[in-house]
């Protein structure tokens, strides 16, 4: 296959001119001739002036071009016989009497050519053995190229480097590279930010820098340090974590120390990260916190884009669903970020949520759930709703940063009667009407409240050591009829507090004791107060009158009736 000349903006030949020019003198003088070495773009690189100071511009035409064109070696022993040199508009006032010219190559292609110029008296010696001559000329030329490998090997080697220091800067643990002796070759950047100090380190010793005992008695011993807590100071800077050292053995002979430096606030930010949510499944949820139908419905939404509005009566319901969405999702392991809305925080909420490093772009390529999104001011509510439309968000700069984020919002209100009372903007509630899971409270289900009410008290027995203790038919009867209100932790204390103060069967009668519930012949008036507020919270959690009078078991001319009679609207 032919070789191509192939020009660049800056030729290789180019980028060794100096050794270029010193072999171009030492080829002069070694050949009794001038010297003139091009590049594959034309330029002269080096040129000598023995005999001949002025050499007419080069270009395709003339026998070096000729060179660089056909790729092989080109001789001219008499010029006026060579066609080149006779079209040469020059050829008249030339004195060049000869010129052997040889190519140049470089890991198979071609990049100069170099053109031995002689004058009258040395055609005759140089080409009574031409083929000496020229062979000097393509071994100059091999040679010549070496400085080129040497080059290429050094910026690979250099290149290389770089990608891993850069590497290693991303860290969050420090890391320090030294010799057998302990001087320090590298350290990246979280070592200088732990310790404060600057890249001068570099050639310090270890011990000079962080006189420590741990690390004098690893240099003396070599024994290996696994995850050793210590506490070390250098310039007023305190570092408390965890050190690492190992030794590295390089090319089966060099050794060489590697230390690391892990802080105990980079290890609590890391397993705080990885804790949040990350337990919560939907298969977890099944059976006493959401019922089949919720679960199919949250999986349908869990693995589309769209936003996902959780409305539900109970904020840690609503959280527990919004987690478990996001584990289901496809967008898991990028992580979730949680923004409680609360327009107390009204001078910073808009820059917490919308600026460059706010929570918006931290979640990006994730999920960002917004707690309680009712309390959202609406000028923030449109913000959020232009940024839905665009998954833009537009800084104080002007400038504009694109993000890739999923949105989940809860809600404990019925956001279409606040939209009806100028509350909420209608075009965000109508863009979550159609993605919404409507959760109903635990306690609503006699069949979720008991699944809830046996698996906790398993849970605490298991705490307290404690396999003996049941409930009493009287006493589940009691805490199934019992009003919980919309905080299921009350549930979780009270079960809790039963498992911690008994032993074997729990009756009613030690129920009553607790507090738990009215005992008999408190009179009509505090069944009445638990109804009342039974409807209250189930008309303040957004449920129509119908579904209402369904969950109560009567009819809707009773429930408008007692409605009435608590003064309810």
């Amino acid at each position: 296959m032919e070789r191509e000349i192939l020009p660049v903006s800056q030729t290789l030949l180019e980028t060794i001119k100096e050794s270029v020019e010193s072999f171009a003198e030492l080829i002069a003088k070694t050949m009794d001739a001038d010297v003139l070495i091009v590049d594959n773009n034309l330029n002269v690189i080096a040129k000598t002036s023995l005999y001949f100071r002025l050499y007419s511009p080069v270009d395709l035409q003339c026998v070096i071009g000729q060179v660089l064109i056909s790729q092989k070696k080109i001789l001219v022993e008499d010029r006026k016989k060579h066609e080149s040199c006779m079209r040469c508009p020059s050829y008249e006032e030339c004195r060049i009497a000869g010129m052997i010219g040889v190519p140049v190559f470089y890991n198979g292609r071609i990049i100069g050519a170099v053109a031995l110029i002689l004058p009258r008296h040395r055609v005759p010696l140089l080409f009574g053995n031409v083929e000496r001559a020229t062979e000097f000329m393509e071994n100059t030329a091999a040679v010549m190229t070496e400085g080129l490998r040497y080059n290429d090997e050094y910026s690979a080697i250099r290149r290389e480097t770089l990608e891993k220091e850069q590497v290693l800067d991303n860290l969050d643990a420090g890391l320090v590279y030294t010799d057998n002796m302990g001087e320090i070759q590298y350290c990246n950047r979280a070592f200088r930010e732990l310790f404060g100090v600057h890249e001068s380190c570099l050639g310090e010793n270890i011990l000079t820098l962080l006189p420590h005992r741990i690390l004098r008695d690893y240099l003396q011993d070599r024994r290996p340090i696994r995850n050793l807590k210590v506490s070390m100071e250098h310039a007023g800077s305190q570092f408390f974590g965890f050190l690492t050292c190992t030794e590295s053995l390089i090319y089966g002979e060099n050794r060489h120390l590697i230390f690391s430096f892990r802080s105990i606030s980079n290890i609590w930010a890391d397993a705080s990260a990885a804790g949040i949510g990350s337990m919560v499944t939907l298969e977890w949820c099944r059976g006493w916190l959401f019922e089949d139908s919720v679960l199919e419905r949250a999986k349908a939404l869990a693995v589309t884009e769209q936003p996902v509005l959780i409305q539900g009566p109970q904020n840690s319901i609503n959280e527990m669903a919004s987690k478990a969405i996001c584990n289901y999702s496809d967008r898991s392991a990028m992580g979730m970020v949680n923004v409680y809305c609360n327009n107390i925080y009204r001078e910073f909420f808009e820059q917490f949520l919308f600026s460059r490093f706010g929570e918006i772009q931290r979640a990006n390529h994730g999920t960002l759930v917004l707690y309680q999104v009712e309390n959202l001011p609406l000028y923030l509510q449109e913000r959020l709703l232009a940024f839905m439309k665009t998954r833009e968000l537009l800084l104080e700069d002007s400038q504009v940063l694109k993000c890739d984020v999923r949105l989940i919002f809860t809600t404990t209100a019925n956001l279409k009667e606040l939209c009806e009372r100028g509350f909420f903007l209608e075009e965000l509630y109508y863009r979550l009407e159609y993605s919404t899971l409507l959760l109903a409270p635990v306690q609503e289900s006699r069949t979720r409240l008991a699944a809830l009410l046996d698996s906790g008290l398993e849970f605490y027995k298991s705490r307290y050591g404690k396999p003996s203790v049941a409930l009493s038919k009287e006493a589940k009867l009691k805490l199934l009829n019992r009003s919980w209100g919309n905080d299921p932790n009350e549930i979780e204390k009270t079960l809790e507090r039963i498992v911690r103060d008994h032993d074997g069967l729990v009756t009613g009668r030690e129920l009553a004791a607790m507090g738990l519930y009215r005992a008999e012949g408190e009179g009509v008036s505090a069944i009445s107060e638990m109804e009342k507020e039974k409807i209250e919270k189930l008309l303040s959690s957004g449920y129509s009158k119908v579904e209402i009078a369904k969950m109560l078991g009567i009819g809707r001319a009773t429930l408008y009736r007692k409605m009435a009679e608590y003064h309810l609207k």
